[in-house]
């Protein structure tokens, strides 16, 4: 019997193309600012900040499609300002990132390229299922990304001291312990999720939380 063919163009996977553009056109913007900075004041911090949301960028533009995405009005809007409250963070007026703080993002920004590697095409803003990632740096933590994410953010904060900074620091971790309840809430409908959770225990810390 024959089928009808599926049409190339969508009116969803227009929008879902519109909002991958949008989210790695964000990503590559927060790039540039830091780029624009270290050509003036070369610091490693600004690199460290280049290097992570670029590799976001491009995994945006080639990530899969998902097959269950949250309708959770609250979901969306933690993950919306999970997301771009850190592009707020801005270089300081300093010459010089301290030492310990470049310590501190270089460890962070090793994580998060390993965990944006490790999750490739299934990287994601609202919770969604698309395959799950177990391996990498998924065997140690459920949310490595979230993990090394904050741990950058951290070590970017010290070297670029402001009150500004500090409050985007602040309310972005606030955001993304929402975001990690509202992923794993949705996740845990599907099987290989569970059992994923019941072999890695720890969310972000392991043998902490």
């Amino acid at each position: 019997m024959a089928t009808s063919a599926r049409p190339l163009l969508t009116r969803g996977g227009l929008r879902q193309a519109f909002f991958d553009l949008g989210a790695a056109a964000c990503y590559l913007l927060f790039a540039f600012a830091h780029v624009r900075s270290f050509l003036t004041t070369p610091r490693a911090s600004m690199l460290l900040i280049v290097v992570t949301e670029s590799l976001f960028a491009v995994f945006f533009l080639v990530r899969k499609d998902a097959d269950r995405t949250t309708d959770r009005p609250a979901d969306w809007l933690a993950a919306f300002f999970g997301t771009l409250l850190p592009m707020l963070l801005r270089p300081s007026a300093a010459l010089h990132d301290l030492p310990l703080a470049q310590l501190i993002q270089v460890i962070g920004t090793a994580g998060s390229v390993a965990g944006i590697l490790s999750l490739n095409r299934s990287v994601s803003v609202v919770p969604s299922h698309r395959e799950v990632r177990t391996a990498g740096a998924y065997r140690l933590v459920r949310h490595p990304l979230y993990a090394s994410y904050l741990v950058s953010n951290l070590g970017y904060v010290l070297s670029n001291q402001s009150p500004r900074n500090l409050l985007v620091l602040v309310a972005t971790t606030a955001f993304q312990l929402v975001r990690i309840q509202a992923e794993e809430r949705l996740l845990q409908e599907f099987a290989d999720y569970r059992e994923y959770r019941q072999r890695t225990r720890w969310r972000l810390i392991p043998f902490v939380f």
